[in-house]
C-alpha cells in the first residue's frame, strides 16, 4: 500500500528524516512514535504530499508520490494536521470541505456527497453542531469536527498527526476507538501519537524514530520486548491484563 525508500525531508538544506526505509501494509493501522523533535510529522507530511522528498520515494499503490495529480491524491489519501487555524464558518460547512476533490467546475454538492457528509457528522458526533460557527467550539470539539471532514473526504488512506490532541480522556479513548473501526472497515491509518500506551494498544504496527532516524519498525508486542522505549524514552514499560503503562527509569 505505502512504502517509503531512503526518504530524506526536512524544512531546509540539512534534512530532518535520514534514510527512512519501512512500509505500511494496507488495512492496518501504523504509529509513527519519538520524542519531540525526531521528525514524526515531516514524515507523515511528506507521506500525505504535503511536503516535497530531499531524496529517496514513497510508493502509494505501487506508484511514486509525486506522479499523483492534486486531485488524484486527494481521492486516495486525507490528512488531518495537527495544528491549522480556525476559520469562520459553520460545522457542516467546514466537512463539506472534504467533498471538494469530487466536485466538478460547479462546486455543487451531489445526494451522495451529502450522504457521505452526513455519516462522516454521525461517525464522530458532530451532527448535532452542523450550524454552529467552529470557532465557537472547544479544541477538543473541533478535532472531531476535522476528523468528521477527513471521513467526508473517503479515502483509502487516513493520515492523522496527534489526532487526541484537545480531548480529554474519556475522548481519546472515544476517538481512538473511532480509529480501530474505520480501520475495521478498510481504512488504512498513519497516525503520529505521542501517548506510548495508546500506541502500543490500538497500532499493528510502530513506528519508532528517534533523531531523524528510524529505530525500528515491528508490531507492538515486538516494540515492547525490545527494550527500545526504555533506551529512547528513559522510562521503564510495564504490562498488566493488556494494557501498557511507564514509570521513571529509576523507579
Amino acid at each position: 500500500m505505502l512504502e517509503f525508500r531512503r526518504v530524506a525531508a526536512g524544512y531546509g538544506p540539512d534534512p530532518v528524516l535520514h534514510d527512512i526505509s519501512f512500509a505500511v501494509p494496507s488495512g492496518s493501522i501504523t504509529t509513527l512514535i519519538g520524542p519531540n523533535g525526531c521528525g514524526k510529522t515531516t514524515l507523515l507530511r511528506a507521506a500525505a504530499g504535503q511536503l516535497p522528498l530531499q531524496s529517496g520515494e514513497i510508493l502509494l499503490d505501487g506508484k511514486p508520490l509525486g506522479s499523483y495529480e492534486r486531485r488524484e491524491l486527494a481521492r486516495t489519501a486525507a490528512f488531518m494536521p495537527q495544528v491549522r487555524t480556525v476559520p469562520a464558518i459553520t460545522v457542516g460547512a467546514l466537512v463539506a470541505h472534504g467533498r471538494f476533490p469530487y466536485l466538478g467546475f460547479s462546486r455543487q454538492l451531489r445526494p451522495s456527497d451529502k450522504a457521505a457528509i452526513r455519516q462522516a457528522m454521525e461517525l464522530t458526533g458532530v451532527a448535532a453542531w452542523e450550524g454552529r460557527d467552529l470557532r465557537a467550539l472547544s479544541g477538543g470539539e473541533r478535532q472531531r469536527v476535522y476528523l468528521a471532514m477527513a471521513l467526508a473526504q473517503d479515502t483509502k488512506v487516513i493520515f492523522l498527526d496527534e489526532p487526541t490532541t484537545y480531548l480529554d480522556l474519556g475522548h481519546q479513548f472515544q476517538l481512538l476507538e473511532l480509529i480501530s473501526a474505520l480501520n475495521r472497515q478498510g481504512k488504512t491509518v498513519v497516525m503520529v501519537l505521542h501517548d506510548l500506551a495508546h500506541a502500543l494498544r490500538y497500532s499493528d504496527q510502530i513506528l519508532l524514530l528517534e533523531r531523524g532516524e528510524k529505530v525500528l519498525c515491528a508490531s507492538p508486542r515486538a516494540v515492547y520486548e525490545s527494550g527500545a522505549l526504555e533506551r529512547v524514552f528513559g522510562v521503564r514499560v510495564h504490562q498488566a491484563s493488556g494494557t501498557y503503562y511507564f514509570t521513571p527509569a529509576d523507579s
